[in-house]
């Protein structure tokens, strides 16, 4: 009975935090501010398979502070203070129970001196661990984030730009007893000056993070990574006459790479430099010189940029790039304009030497065409292997084109390529995009339609490509209903990060086999959206997810159904809210069964101004 009458009294309390009146803005020595929130009010029920009912009244809610010291340039604040907001109250797409903080703070914006630092941090919040092209893994846990920056932008003096930002995620993932969090830091300075016609500058960053990497994914228990990068460098431009420019810039990065017990790491030196001339009002000359001390380090510092490791790229032996290419451009009418061009491309990889010669030529036409806008482009390359003796032809087009037939507006692009040239001379890639859409209104009725698709593949590596396709459709009559259905699927490889899978960004025969992940899978959804009447919304959605992933430790078949249903009444300032979240995920690869969740609620929310 006791606790009956505390739930009553607490209830009540904020029924009357409900009906407080608003106020004005408040001035303090100096400082001024508002604050305004919102008072939530309700009951909710949680209950599912892998965890024990509950069956509480809550009060949610979210209080935001904002407001300057002085005058907006030179302090301005904002805070923002949620409790129990990730409900179906306020997002039904989330069953947990999320509550933080987010804020930040302007120093001195109107002056040569601007900084800001900014905070976050989530309790209890939903995530996701992503895979590309479909629905990712539902996950939970705590997250933060911290950021500060400050620039100095004194007339005719060196500029200078500071920024620093470090934060993490601990999260485990629904339908496993898995855990996993990553985390990072970044820290990047910049300065630049003007002086006698030389434009100059010069950088340093630095970067990494770590991650536990959930045993679903490699089906190794407790597998770590770690990466880190460390650049600096200088920047010099010109102006030189025939309207030109001479570009250069000197470069060294160094990276660090670990996987459980293998690690990598190196450092490339670079150089590139550039000339451009405009001879006549419709040609353009240019000249640019690429190089490279060290290309088995670019190779793992594109893994480790994208977030992968890199302890299966050898960068022992002594490698090194050279690449020049000339380039001649004339617009040939207007809208229309050609180039030619030759590039030489030398490499020293793995022992041995490879060299290219490739000339070619391109166009691009943009013009209008039955009252819309079509676009193209086309590249030819003749590309000469000095080492193998072989000749190849390689191939580039795109072209889109976008109008409106009637009352229907209609667009779409198409992009292929054959023996495009990658990183690695002695490996070429091949691809191909398309994608549609469609829209028309009818009055009250609208409908719309895409469609989207996408493979890339090497060459001269069978069975090494990604793919992925997406459907989509809408139908909508005024506020009375809005219905849609998507439709997507994709395959391919990818790197296994604490922060999902990430497509392989270089070409297979570089990468390490058991650092690898292959994945496919298709999912669905549908959605529903309503207002019959006045101030009454209704939306429902459904999503599934079919998938599989597939490491040397671990394949698995994966499950994702999602049901969230929502009803919001406005009356006055008052919104009366009753939500439903389902969600069932699982993993044959974990030995645990699927983890079905659910959450209801059902209560009011308002609006409000303290000051």
């Amino acid at each position: 009975m006791a606790g009956l009458k505390r739930v009553a009294r607490f209830v009540q309390a904020g029924f009357l935090l409900l009906a407080l009146p608003a106020a004005a803005q408040l001035k303090f020595f100096g400082t001024t501010s508002t604050l305004s929130g919102l008072l939530s009010p309700g009951y909710s029920a949680d209950f599912g398979n892998q965890t024990s009912s509950d069956h509480n009244w809550i009060l949610g809610g979210v209080a935001t502070l904002s407001g300057s010291y002085y005058n907006p340039n030179f302090l301005s604040y904002n805070a923002s203070v949620f409790v129990n907001q990730s409900r179906a109250n306020s997002n039904y797409q989330s069953i947990s129970n999320a509550s933080g903080v987010n804020a930040s703070v302007n120093l001195f914006s109107g002056s040569d001196f601007p900084g800001s630092v900014s905070y976050s941090k989530a309790y209890n919040s939903e995530g996701n661990y992503a895979i590309p092209g479909i629905a990712n893994y539902v996950t939970h846990g705590n997250s933060d984030t911290f950021g500060i920056n400050w620039s100095e932008n004194i007339p005719g003096k060196p500029s200078f730009s500071a920024g620093f930002q470090f934060g993490g995620t601990n999260y485990s993932v629904y339908g496993t007893n898995d855990q996993g969090n990553d985390s990072f830091h970044t820290l990047n300075l910049h300065s630049g000056y003007s002086v006698g016609g030389f434009n100059m500058g010069a950088f340093y960053s630095n970067g990494g993070g770590s991650a536990l990497i959930p045993e679903i994914v490699t089906g190794v228990a407790n597998t770590k990574s770690h990466n880190g990068e460390d650049a600096f460098g200088f920047n010099l431009s010109h102006r030189i006459p025939l309207s030109g420019s001479v570009v250069a810039s000197i470069n060294r990065s160094s990276y660090s790479s670990e996987f459980d017990n293998s690690s990598t790491n190196g450092s490339i030196d670079t150089i590139n430099s550039s000339v451009s001339m405009y001879p006549a009002k419709k040609l353009s000359l240019s000249l640019n010189l690429n190089y490279s001390d060290n290309l088995s380090g670019e190779l793992a510092e594109s893994i480790v940029q994208a977030g992968g490791v890199a302890s299966g790229v050898s960068t022992n032996q002594s490698s090194n790039s050279l690449d020049l290419l000339a380039e001649a451009t004339y617009a040939v009418a207007p809208g229309m304009q050609t180039s030619i061009f030759a590039e030489r491309r030398t490499q020293y990889y793995l022992g041995d030497e490879y060299a290219v010669d490739s000339y070619g030529a391109s166009a691009t036409y943009t013009h209008k065409l039955f009252d819309g806008s079509f676009n193209a482009f086309l590249s030819v390359t003749d590309n000469s292997s000095n080492t193998s003796g072989e000749d190849n032809l390689g191939l580039s087009a795109t072209t889109s084109y976008n109008t409106q037939i009637q009352a229907w507006h209609v667009t779409g692009s198409f992009s292929y390529a054959q023996n495009v040239q990658t990183l690695l001379v002695a490996y070429t890639n091949s691809y191909f995009n398309y994608s549609a859409n469609v829209r028309r209104q009818w009055s009250k009725v609208n409908f719309s339609a895409g469609a989207s698709a996408g493979r890339t593949a090497l060459t001269q590596e069978a069975g090494a490509a990604d793919s992925s396709q997406s459907y989509n459709a809408s139908l909508g009559y005024g506020s009375l209903f809005t219905a849609s259905g998507s439709y997507s699927k994709s395959s391919g490889e990818a790197f296994a990060t604490g922060a999902g899978l990430v497509t392989v960004p270089i070409t297979t025969p570089v990468s390490s086999s058991d650092l690898v992940s292959l994945y496919g899978g298709n999912g669905y959804s549908f959605s529903l959206a309503s207002s019959p009447v006045r101030r009454l919304t209704i939306s429902a959605s459904y999503a599934r997810s079919v998938s599989n992933t597939s490491s040397d430790s671990i394949t698995s078949n994966n499950t994702n159904d999602e049901y969230n249903l929502l009803i919001q009444y406005q009356l006055r300032k008052l919104s009366c809210i009753s939500g439903y979240s389902r969600l069932g995920q699982g993993f044959s690869g974990s030995g645990s069964p699927s983890a079905i969740l659910s959450s209801y609620y059902v209560g009011v929310s308002r609006w409000f101004n303290i000051f």
